[in-house]
């Protein structure tokens, strides 16, 4: 549950810092965008080779290793979170900036709410016991990015049942999540 209105906070931030951002984002190094270097990470997260990366974007790994410095030194430095909110909405765009010439689509691997509550459960309990998230998403066949998109589409489901009245639907799903929790929290105290 927690993680969920963590989700869901995110997504209402991130909103409203979209249009106060413009002025923050760091300009291009190398020629590569903020937000094309967010979609190179995403698309490298998401199993993309670098060479493919580095070739769309017409630059080296040494290059591609100043353009990362540079951005994640910008997003250390983001003491009020505006850009790293812009990021989180950046890195969802495969497609961003030179990317869009070979757009890249992704398929939904989480099809239904408990695939997805599943996986969600299995990370809650994961991390109140010190597992890495990441091996989770692994063991579940996941890339992180490949849960971002699959998560803000259940969480977007989630907000839409809540505005729309349907409470006894959200806590269902809500307490579908808490089930996978408890399954997974008695596997790890188990171990």
């Amino acid at each position: 549950m927690r993680f969920l209105k963590i989700l869901m906070m995110a997504g209402a931030l991130s909103l409203s810092a979209v249009f106060a951002l413009a002025q923050d984002v760091p300009p291009p190094v190398h020629g590569v965008t903020f937000e094309e270097w967010a979609s190179a990470s995403a698309r490298i997260s998401n199993r993309t080779s670098e060479d493919e990366v580095f070739k769309t974007l017409a630059i080296d790994k040494a290059q591609f290793d100043a353009v990362n410095e540079t951005f994640t030194q910008a997003l250390k430095d983001d003491k009020d979170f505006k850009l790293i909110t812009y990021y989180g909405q950046a890195f969802s765009n495969l497609n961003a900036g030179r990317f869009a010439a070979s757009t890249q689509e992704t398929k939904r691997k989480l099809a239904s709410f408990d695939d997805y509550a599943r996986v969600t459960g299995h990370m809650e309990a994961a991390t109140d016991v010190g597992i890495d998230p990441q091996k989770v998403l692994e063991e579940h066949g996941l890339t992180v990015f490949e849960y971002s998109q699959d998560g803000a589409y259940w969480v977007g489901q989630l907000r839409d049942k809540s505005l729309s009245g349907k409470t006894a639907e959200v806590s269902g799903w809500t307490d579908g999540i808490g089930k996978y929790k408890s399954e997974y929290a008695a596997r790890y105290a188990k171990k």
